[in-house]
């Protein structure tokens, strides 16, 4: 059985491939040629809440779901990878928690560094364009994806 700290890294390496899985085909159902078929149906709550995260069409389902095992598929050489990712639920904790539409400030996600959380993740549904992160924000950040939060965060600290 592998030490808590090798899994840990296990499980981080399965999050950064399912952020960069999600972040590029999630982009890619924003284009306007598939957004209206696909991922309206997700958007069609702007002011998303927990169970709303799942609410998708299914071919939306299974485009971004399938990140979820690329991971798994990487990084498993014992079944305890497979209960800590899967079991433990940290893709569903931090689908429903940046859908909740509260930003907890003492919400322990918060310490990974570069999570999104549910503010970030609020602008996409208020904005529909920009912020794509699933978990974390650097492809954001790096694509410029990010900019009309970055505005919208400044226009509201120079209120």
């Amino acid at each position: 059985m592998p030490r808590w700290p090798y899994l840990l890294a296990q499980c981080l390496g399965c999050a950064v491939i399912e952020d960069t899985w999600h972040y590029f085909l999630h982009r890619l159902l924003h284009h306007r040629s598939i957004y209206k078929h696909i991922h309206k149906v997700h958007h069609e709550f702007t002011a998303p809440f927990g169970m709303q995260a799942e609410y998708a069409h299914p071919a939306e389902t299974v485009i971004l779901g399938s990140g979820f095992f690329i991971g798994i598929m990487v990084f498993c050489n014992h079944v305890t990878l497979l209960w800590a990712w899967v079991e433990w639920g940290f893709r569903l904790l931090e689908t429903i928690d940046v859908h909740s539409g509260y930003d907890i400030p003492l919400n322990p996600l918060h310490l990974i560094p570069f999570y999104a959380g549910a503010r970030f993740h609020d602008f996409h549904h208020m904005n529909f364009v920009g912020n794509y992160a699933s978990t974390f924000t650097w492809w954001d950040k790096i694509l410029h994806t990010d900019s009309q939060y970055n505005r919208h965060i400044m226009s509201k600290k120079n209120q």
